[in-house]
């Protein structure tokens, strides 16, 4: 049983967008540069080729660089496809049968993960009904526990409901660590602070947060908060920050989990995230399974220019030497 590391290649978009890598240079930077063997694949942002038909070629391409590059594949991103079309959303039965196919294409790239999102109510019907395929397949159907929602609200209890009234073992979870969220990712107040807004007013914007004293649109306005200023208040109010002993009700579901972050360091710190506690709970728990570095601060940077933002190749290692610092700090070795 032990915490293992790997790569979400949604980390590296900006260098395989801007041409700085393809999907095999993103895998190969994944192994001999960050060090995991972990691979989180997004097939609609990186594809291989012919996607989304998948003929042998393409699943002997991806075997042969998960050999190369001693790597395994984790978790598969997948999207519905309820909004194919601009004048109707596709049927539950639609869904189902785009799914099914979706499912079928991740268990042939050796996935046991297939992560998905809930938005709408008719997605836990849509996942429930595709509950037997992914048995039949070895593949959990995990959905992802991501901000604004969090461990109790109904995203993620509703599909508890329907893995324990089915007692499926095809359902579960990959929870984002961004639901511990402690304050404004970093790069997004340099950010906003580029564009003029007040570095006093976010202090107290992230301090009334953290005291679960939220701030208002007046009280911001009142200290002399301008339009950017409001920006990180909207924002901050689409953070959440769960208990993390919360995750004790979502681990036995759990195979996979998101390792969210914004900006790691030089010496290796993520300040806007409580990892120490979730790294705490997981280790306590004896929980096996992935941390899929997924970082997402290259985005704040774009206002600079498109060549302009943290290496993600670098900042995931930092990443990996946090989390195993933070083990070998927690469990006294």
């Amino acid at each position: 049983m032990a915490i293992k590391l790997g790569v979400s290649l949604y980390s590296l978009q900006e260098d395989y967008y801007l041409g700085k890598l393809d999907l095999e240079g993103c895998i190969e930077r994944v192994s001999n540069e960050v060090g995991a063997d972990g691979i989180e694949f997004l097939p609609d942002q990186m594809p291989l080729p012919g996607w989304p038909e998948l003929s042998k070629e393409a699943v002997d391409l991806w075997f042969s660089w998960m050999e190369k590059y001693n790597t395994v594949p984790t978790s598969y991103g997948a999207v519905f496809f309820d909004t194919m079309y601009k004048n109707r959303m596709l049927t539950v039965k639609e869904v189902v049968d785009l799914t099914i196919e979706d499912l079928k294409r991740a268990a042939r790239l050796g996935f046991k993960v297939y992560r998905t999102g809930i938005i709408r109510k008719e997605h836990l019907e849509i996942l429930e009904r595709c509950l037997p395929v992914a048995e039949e397949l070895g593949i959990q159907i995990a959905t992802e526990i991501h901000a604004p929602r969090g461990i109790h609200t109904w995203w993620t209890q509703e599909w508890l409901e329907v893995i324990q009234r089915t007692g499926t073992k095809a359902g579960g979870f990959v929870p984002d660590m961004g639901i511990f969220s402690v304050s404004l990712p970093v790069p997004f107040v340099k950010r906003l602070l580029r564009e003029g807004a007040n570095e006093a007013i976010i202090a107290r914007i992230e301090e009334a947060y953290r005291a679960k004293e939220p701030l208002s649109e007046e009280d911001v306005r009142g200290m002399g908060g301008n339009e950017k200023d409001l920006q990180a208040l909207s924002s901050i109010n689409r953070l959440v920050y769960d208990d993390p002993e919360w995750l004790r009700e979502v681990l036995p579901y759990t195979k996979h989990i998101h390792g969210k972050f914004y900006e790691m360091t030089e010496d290796y710190q993520e300040s806007s995230i409580d990892y120490a506690n979730a790294i705490r709970v997981l280790l306590d728990a004896g929980w096996d399974g992935y941390i899929s570095s997924e970082y997402e601060g290259q985005r704040h940077y774009f206002d600079i220019g498109c060549d302009t933002y943290m290496d993600p190749v670098e900042q995931c290692r930092r990443h990996h030497v946090m989390i195993k610092n933070l083990i070998a700090k927690l469990s006294g070795r």
